[in-house]
C-alpha cells in the first residue's frame, strides 16, 4: 500500500523545518510505503531551496501563480498515486501513532477520510466530530458525541481515500483562497453516502492557522470567511437563487449592517460576484 502525503506550502519553511520529522517518524512507527509532495504557492522565503538542500526526496511542486489552498490542493491531488492520501498543512505536528491510528480504520470501500483530533492552544480544542443537517435556509452544524462517525473532516490533518478524492474532483476552487473548501469537499461526500469518521485517539497538533494569518489581514480573513460561508450555504441548501439571495438579506446582511457591522456588505458583493 502506498500513502501520499500532500502539504500545500507559501512561505512556510519554518514551519516545514519544525513539523516535517514529525510526519516522517509517523511515517516509520506506521511502517507504509510513501511519497510526500509539497505545493508551493509561489513562496517569497527559501522553502523550495530548504526543501532541496535538506528533504531531495520530497516531490515539490510549484505553482506559477499564487493559487490559493483550493487550487494549490488540487494541483498536488493530480500528482497523488497512493490508494490513500493524506492532506496535511504546515502547521501541523503528528504524533507518533497519527497515521497508523487513522489508516487502521479504513476498513470497508465506502470510507471517504479518516481524521483525528487537532489539538492547539484554544480554550475549546476540537474534541468530537460534526454532523451536518440541512435547514430550510443554512446548512447547519451539530457536534457529534454519540460514536466516531463525522460529515466533516478538516483539509489540515485528514486521510483520504484517493479514488473518491479524484472522483469528487478535490475542492471546489470558488472557495479560494481558503475557508469552507473542505465544508463543502465533506458535504459533498456525505451526499454520496461515503463514510468519514472521527478518531479521537488520533491526536497531532495544530498552530492554528498560522500559515492564513501570516499572509492575510484579520479584515481581509473575515471578509473570506462570510463570502465563503454564503456561497457554502447557496451552494448545498436547495433553495433558489432569488430566494437564497432574499433570505440572506433579510436575515443576515441588512441587521448586521444596522449594527454598524457594514464589512458584511463587502462580503455578500463578493458572494453575489462569484456566484453570479
Amino acid at each position: 500500500m502506498l500513502l501520499s502525503i500532500l502539504i500545500p506550502n507559501y512561505n512556510g519553511k519554518d514551519l516545514l523545518k519544525k513539523n516535517i520529522p514529525s510526519i516522517r517518524t509517523a511515517l516509520e512507527f506506521a511502517g507504509v510505503s510513501h511519497e510526500i509532495i509539497i505545493v508551493d504557492d509561489c513562496s517569497t522565503d527559501s522553502s523550495i531551496e530548504f526543501l532541496q538542500q535538506n528533504y531531495p526526496e520530497i516531490i515539490v511542486l510549484k505553482n506559477d501563480v499564487n493559487l490559493g489552498f483550493s487550487k494549490t490542493c488540487n494541483h498536488g491531488i493530480a500528482r497523488c498515486k497512493g490508494i490513500y492520501t493524506l492532506l496535511l498543512n504546515s502547521d501541523i505536528e503528528l504524533s507518533q501513532t497519527y497515521i497508523q491510528k487513522c489508516l487502521s480504520h479504513f476498513t470497508n470501500d465506502n470510507i471517504f477520510a479518516i481524521t483525528g483530533i487537532a489539538i492547539d492552544n484554544s480554550s475549546q480544542p476540537q474534541t468530537t466530530g460534526v454532523l451536518y443537517r440541512k435547514g430550510l435556509f443554512t446548512i447547519k452544524k451539530y457536534a457529534n458525541h454519540h460514536d466516531n462517525e463525522t460529515h466533516f473532516v478538516s483539509g489540515a490533518n485528514s486521510i483520504y481515500d484517493t479514488a473518491k478524492l479524484k472522483q469528487l474532483n478535490g475542492f471546489n476552487p470558488i472557495f479560494s483562497p481558503y475557508y469552507f473548501e473542505d465544508d463543502d469537499l465533506s458535504y459533498r461526500a456525505m451526499l454520496k453516502n461515503w463514510k468519514s469518521y472521527f478518531i479521537k485517539d488520533a491526536v497531532c497538533f495544530h498552530q492554528g492557522s498560522a500559515s492564513i494569518k501570516s499572509a492575510a489581514s484579520k479584515r481581509k480573513i473575515k471578509r473570506t470567511y462570510f463570502r465563503n460561508k454564503m456561497i457554502f450555504n447557496r451552494l448545498h441548501s436547495g433553495a433558489s437563487t432569488s430566494i437564497f439571495n432574499n433570505k440572506l438579506l433579510a436575515l443576515d446582511i441588512f441587521p448586521k449592517v444596522c449594527l454598524g457591522k457594514i464589512w458584511i456588505w463587502n462580503s455578500y458583493n463578493d458572494y453575489k460576484f462569484l456566484t453570479k
